[in-house]
């Protein structure tokens, strides 16, 4: 199976033109000192940005609190050292839930729920055995050094 992209498109406020690519990685190759293995996978890859006459911004990052900008427009995320307007984060969004469509990626994220319930029913097992020490984390009944008082 390849890899899946999907692309947004849009103006910065001075015109240059910006294609932003998001893809889904699902198949990787792995280097392991010489032998070559390609793998199954299902992993969200960076974000890139191409702005012509720019050199290309990778990483996505989505802001707490909104950044004011002088000439009076307000920053919502960014990707690299591109601020996204609200207009322009929403096109950049949409192109990452169309890639959170893909049924590998709706697959992975049933197995991790499915995984988290599983570790919080055996952490609770865990927690209410009568000997479990939450101090040492073991099953000492109490009787460790971390329970020694001088």
């Amino acid at each position: 199976m390849k890899n899946i992209t999907a692309k947004a498109e849009f103006k910065t406020s001075k015109g240059a033109s910006v294609v932003v690519t998001a893809e889904l990685i699902l198949k990787e190759t792995l280097y392991a000192d010489g032998d070559n293995a390609t793998v199954d996978c299902c992993k969200m890859g960076l974000i890139k940005a191409n702005i012509d006459g720019f050199p290309q911004q990778v990483g996505f990052t989505e802001f707490a609190d909104t950044i004011k900008h002088p000439d009076g427009w307000t920053i919502h995320a960014a990707i690299g050292k591109l601020g996204l307007t609200l207009e322009n984060l929403t096109k950049v969004k949409s192109a990452i839930s169309e890639l959170k469509q893909h049924p590998a990626w709706s697959a992975k994220q049933t197995k991790i729920e499915k995984n988290r319930r599983e570790i919080d029913k055996m952490e609770t097992a865990r927690n209410n055995h009568p000997g479990y020490c939450h101090k040492c984390g073991s099953y000492c009944y109490g009787d460790c050094e971390a329970n020694f008082v001088p």
